[in-house]
């Protein structure tokens, strides 16, 4: 899969905007007509694979700082880098803009995608019909990340030939996620379960499967209950978990453990991940980044005030119940037997200060350079706990289907199986799905997005923000129009408003 990536070097930017401006600007960049894409299936599959291309620049440093580092399991002790830390963003942010900018990247090959394909004299059908699904899947994913995010967006559905095709107004929620739902339909019907890994077709490319466990998460973020049980419960038996580790070293991708993974790396190609760089040591130790730190209670001193960052406490290095097997792989404290010692608190203890190693890569870290490993972004893991959740919030049922589904994850993870005894009712099993979810998908972007839709991201990231006198934005929350909850907004960037006056209002809380 990683050979996709080297495929499509000459033509990364045909895609990409001409203005770092104006994400949609349609002016090409490359050394191949737009045109001259879809005259044949070589040509057809280049353009395809560069939608693949523009998923490494979005799940990466920007999505990182707004939700890993927006959720109560991580925090920064960096000066300067605050900003989603301590829920400080404003319409300038650098991180919201990339974001925003990234998206729209992907969106505009995929439209180009999907009105070029018809044009192609195919000779594979199941080439052609696996083309297509993977636009419609490619498309889906980047509004359903912009809705979460931002709220309504500009729903662009056609490749912008003209400036003017771009100034369009934001769509609201609810027709975002209509598109977004169409799209994945269109995806399930079109795409394969598996590839063959001939050319076009490689193994890693968006299978049935992903669209599947991609619309059961845009159900479950409109508490539309019965399809996302539907839907992710559908997907039991098709996947399998692997030893917790061997999701995230590089040495079981694109295997059964996973649905959909973002390539990372190959010969002859910049993509790289900093999630291992990103969070692994610091500068002044090894060589590291070490942006983010976990969160950890015990910088909390007697009379409740943190002895380190705003952020600092949060419980996630005490979230772990004891024999948990995937503790030692998210977090660590020692390299190459050595225990670290504590730069954050003055006299403490070597060994009390812990890093993110989910994704740490040695090599990659010590040269300075992300890291080629992919990052799962849907394992068989979320088939497990989004069934589990939905059939939880469709009604509890003790000892059923979703007792089945929560324990076989904990099972995995060296826990005992949870009864009807410990959670006797919906709203303890509602409990323990978060539970799960916050240790299994540690460091995943998936933190924020859940703490978000349930409602709660105020409450618990606020009691982080108190430690410093501070206050959670609720006015950046208004009430989700869907399932009527609060939900925080980043803002939309500023430049946009410049690039299109018919955009309309800014989100609640940024003018």
């Amino acid at each position: 899969m990683k050979n996709i990536q080297n495929m499509v070097l000459i033509t990364l930017m045909v895609f990409i905007a001409s203005s770092c401006d104006d994400v949609l600007e349609p002016e090409p960049q490359g050394q191949i007509p737009l045109s001259d894409l879809f005259t044949d299936e070589d040509n057809a599959i280049t353009a395809v694979n560069g939608m693949y291309s523009a998923l490494t620049g979005i799940y990466n440093n920007a999505m990182g700082r707004m939700s890993i580092m927006a959720s109560d399991d991580a925090w920064t002790w960096r000066a300067n880098e605050e900003a989603t830390d301590y829920f400080i963003v404003e319409d300038i942010n650098g991180q919201a803009q990339t974001f925003w900018r990234n998206s729209y990247i992907l969106i505009g090959r995929t439209n180009s995608v999907i009105e070029g394909l018809p044009n192609v004299p195919w000779e594979n059908p199941e080439l052609e019909s696996a083309s297509e699904g993977q636009a419609k899947f490619m498309r889906a994913l980047a509004y359903f990340n912009l809705v979460r995010f931002y709220g309504a967006v500009p729903l662009i559905l056609n490749q912008i030939r003209v400036p003017s095709e771009a100034a369009v107004p934001r769509t609201s929620v609810q027709e975002v996620y209509n598109q977004i739902e169409a799209d994945l339909n269109d995806a399930i019907n079109l795409l394969p379960t598996s590839y063959s890994g001939g050319n076009g077709l490689e193994v890693g490319k968006a299978t049935r499967y992903a669209a599947q466990i991609l619309k059961a998460y845009v159900h479950l973020e409109q508490e539309e209950w019965a399809d996302a049980a539907s839907l992710a419960t559908g997907l039991i038996g098709t996947g399998t978990l692997l030893n917790f580790a061997d999701n995230f070293n590089g040495t079981n991708e694109n295997s059964s453990g996973t649905f959909f993974e973002i390539q990372y790396g190959g010969p002859g190609t910049p993509a790289s991940s900093y999630l291992g760089s990103g969070n692994a040591f610091r500068p002044l130790e090894l060589s590291g980044n070490a942006l983010m730190l976990p969160t950890d209670d015990n910088f909390i001193d007697g009379s409740g005030n943190s002895i380190a960052g705003v952020s600092a406490g949060g419980g996630f290095l005490q979230a772990f119940e004891a024999g948990d097997n995937r503790r030692d792989v998210t977090l660590g404290n020692t390299f190459n037997g050595t225990i670290l010692g504590n730069f954050i608190v003055s006299g403490a203890p070597d060994g009390s200060l812990f890093y993110v190693t989910k994704y740490y890569n040695e090599a990659a870290t010590l040269s300075q350079q992300g890291s080629p490993w992919n990052f799962p972004l849907y394992r068989y893991a979320d088939a497990l706990l989004v069934s589990a959740e939905a059939l939880n919030e469709q009604g509890y049922v003790a000892g059923g289907d979703a007792f089945d589904y929560l324990n076989e994850v904990r099972i995995h993870a060296g826990l005992s199986a949870l009864t009807a005894t410990d959670l006797p009712n919906q709203t303890s099993f509602r409990a323990a799905v978060a539970q799960e979810r916050r240790i299994e998908f540690a460091f995943e972007f998936k933190r924020f997005f859940d703490l978000n839709r349930w409602g709660i991201l105020g409450d618990v990231v606020g009691n982080q923000l108190e430690l410093f006198g501070l206050t959670f934005p609720s006015n950046r929350a208004p009430v989700h129009p869907i399932t009527g909850k609060s939900y925080f907004l980043y803002p939309v960037p500023a430049i946009e408003f410049a690039n299109n006056a018919n955009l309309g209002d800014q989100n609640p809380g940024y003018n």
